[in-house]
């Protein structure tokens, strides 16, 4: 490897870290291009270079994207954390006015999570910092820690547990459970942690659990795990915009969040029951990398979000 030490850290062009915190974020060299406006040979160019420098392929074709190496994931987070720090001291302002800012954020979220929050943060966006915009993906919970760390995202709304490393979480809301059932669905409204489990062999019934990837148990699992019972899923779907039409139609059981339960679209004849678990709640999380934790646009922006689950947002 080419060691950089100080001696010859003088020699090392800064837009080349430029240029590899850009292929990290688009993984797409004409799109890196543009984002700095640059030609594509010259991004071409500077990734040679960095590869000379690092001793290292860092980033490789695969299909249509380029696909950070090792190297490269390790090298995301310090580097952008010291382009964001020359960025901050270059433009160092005596005080932060998100009205005056041009930036983009980037928010990965389960819709679970995104349908209670997006419409009022877009209002505070557009009423208190009307030169931000946003990009919200759909939440990858398996990717979510390394696309914080690269900076490829900002912030993420989902279920990554206890174990966060360098990352920050914190609850927005605490919520309470509750089970929607079609107007077949012969459960009655009051039943037993057991008769909630075996719901799969009255006829034609079942569970439907929600996942963005598919896979994945819940809170409810643990929980019936815990007493030794287990439900049966039968049906596994990436989003809760469906679960309503879904249930109304079947006697399949869903048990989702009161508050998201409010923001679906409202389909006639369904039941809301209250589920066997009394006591529980459900608070969705907000992670960001440690590396932004004194980023005067991310401080504003998690504030802002911070008021808006609480209810206290002007937008």
């Amino acid at each position: 490897m080419h060691a950089i030490s100080e001696r010859n850290l003088s020699s090392v062009d800064l837009n080349l870290l430029v240029a590899f915190d850009s292929l990290m974020a688009e993984r797409n060299v004409t799109r890196a291009a543009e984002r700095n406006g640059l030609t594509q040979p010259a991004v071409s160019k500077a990734l040679n270079r960095l590869r000379y420098l690092f001793d290292d392929p860092l980033f490789v074709r695969r299909d249509r994207a380029m696909e950070p190496t090792a190297r490269a994931l390790e090298l995301a987070g310090p580097i952008h954390g010291a382009l964001a720090a020359i960025s901050r001291t270059l433009t160092l302002p005596t005080a932060f006015d998100p009205a005056t800012v041009s930036a983009i954020v980037k928010i990965a979220t389960i819709d679970l999570y995104h349908m209670n929050l997006l419409p009022a943060l877009v209002r505070h966006l557009r009423r208190y910092a009307p030169g931000v915009d946003m990009q919200v993906r759909a939440s990858d919970c398996s990717s979510l820690r390394g696309q914080l760390a690269g900076g490829e995202i900002d912030l993420a709304f989902a279920p990554l547990g206890n174990r966060t490393g360098d990352l920050t979480g914190e609850p927005l809301w605490s919520d309470q459970l509750v089970t929607l059932v079609g107007p077949n669905n012969p459960l009655p409204d009051s039943m037993s942690l057991e008769a909630y489990a075996a719901a799969e062999h009255l006829v034609d019934a079942g569970h439907v659990q929600v996942s963005p990837d598919g896979v994945g148990t819940s809170v409810v699992d643990a929980i019936l795990s815990a007493r030794g019972l287990r439900r049966r899923i039968v049906l596994v779907l990436p989003s809760s915009a469906g679960v309503p039409f879904v249930v109304a139609e079947t006697d399949l059981i869903a048990t989702l969040p009161s508050r998201i339960v409010k923001g679906l679209c409202p389909v006639p004849n369904i039941r809301i029951l209250n589920p066997p678990l009394p006591g529980v709640e459900v608070s969705p999380q907000m992670f960001w990398h440690r590396r932004t934790d004194t980023d005067p646009l991310q401080i504003w922006l998690r504030a802002a979000i911070r008021d808006i689950a609480a209810g206290n947002s002007n937008a």
